[in-house]
């Protein structure tokens, strides 16, 4: 049997590069076997799968002991969001963050489980950091699963946990950029505020689904489940929607400061056509008057006055200064 070494990170280097299935043993207390103990010592065990090795798939696929719907799960082809329980498993797919050392940490992927009061299976095609850091923690004697529902309920808590990290970031994202709105240093925000955005949207999405799961398995199965489980459930699920509420909050903020930036941006762009507009109609009587006087024809005036040229131009000046105020007088009025 399997478990891991004394330095936590080289299981990891392990489980993500040279073997296809990782096996743990426990004892009543949650603490972790070692390779000397006995298998009379072991109480439950957990068997974490890389699905992505084609030996996991053919290992899972011929697992007697594994329930058909077990498999069925484990080994579809398709990410799904889903959690189910029947003949005493608990099985599903559930939302976890990328490991940070293998891919991007906001990034969310893909975890699927099954356990009963045996045995808990994991399964994942990417590494997910939730898992890794639950595993660690067992490694280092901080964390003592007594039972697989409380391995579960490590693993999702603790994605909870970095999800909410990663939403207080985001907010404090958000209050930096909401400082340079309401203040006159605004301009490049809307290249700060889209990011953030869309990383608020994926991550609703997904505690959305997940408070969603949790939600329909408590009312669907709740006769069927076990009263710790029931619990747990119903724990996880308070926690997961306190979670999307915040989320929510967070949208919220992010969509009224796109909405204030897009005034501020389309004030500036009325500024902009104010201006133009105003050079326009200062120059129009300019270009209109020297149209006239450059046309090459006979009979034009002043043509032959030694001061026809600045004649001329004082009085485009003249018309241009009329018309200035004219629409200074008119734009100060609509204001």
């Amino acid at each position: 049997m399997d478990t891991l070494p004394s330095d936590p990170l080289s299981s990891i280097k392990k489980l993500h590069n040279d073997d296809f299935v990782i096996t743990h043993g426990f004892d009543a207390d949650g603490t972790l076997l070692q390779q000397a103990a006995t298998p009379s010592n072991t109480v439950w065990t957990w068997k974490s799968y890389a699905l992505a090795d084609a030996r996991a798939r053919r290992s899972l696929e011929t697992d007697e002991s594994l329930p058909e719907m077990v498999r069925e799960a484990f080994l579809s082809s398709g990410d799904q969001y889903q959690i189910s329980f029947e003949d005493g498993w608990l099985f599903g797919e559930l939302p976890d963050l990328q490991h940070e050392h293998y891919g991007d940490p906001r990034e969310l992927g893909y975890f699927r489980f099954a356990f009963n009061d045996r045995l808990f299976i994991s399964g994942r095609r990417h590494p997910l950091q939730s898992v890794d850091d639950v595993r660690q923690s067992i490694g280092r004697g901080k964390v003592k699963p007594a039972t697989p529902i409380a391995l579960f309920n490590a693993i999702f808590r603790r994605f909870l946990e970095l999800l909410k990290a990663e939403i207080a970031k985001l907010s404090e994202t958000l209050d930096s950029i909401e400082d340079h709105i309401v203040g006159e240093s605004w301009q490049g925000e809307r290249e700060r505020l889209v990011p953030v955005r869309r990383q608020i949207v994926v991550f609703h999405r997904y505690l959305t689904a997940a408070t969603s799961l949790f939600r329909h398995i408590d009312h669907a199965d709740r006769r069927a489940l076990p009263e710790d489980l029931d619990d747990l459930i119903e724990g996880l699920s308070r926690r997961a929607e306190t979670l999307h509420a915040e989320g929510d909050q967070l949208q919220q903020r992010a969509r009224l400061l796109q909405d204030e930036l897009m005034a501020k941006l389309t004030d500036q762009s009325n500024q902009f056509l104010y201006v133009l507009s105003v050079m326009t109609a200062v120059l129009l009587p300019s270009t209109v008057i020297s149209g006239l006087f450059g046309m090459n024809t006979g009979g034009l005036p002043l043509a032959s006055s030694e001061h026809g040229f600045w004649i001329v131009a004082l009085v485009a000046l003249a018309i241009s200064a009329m018309v200035y105020l004219l629409v200074r007088k008119i734009g100060g009025s609509r204001n």
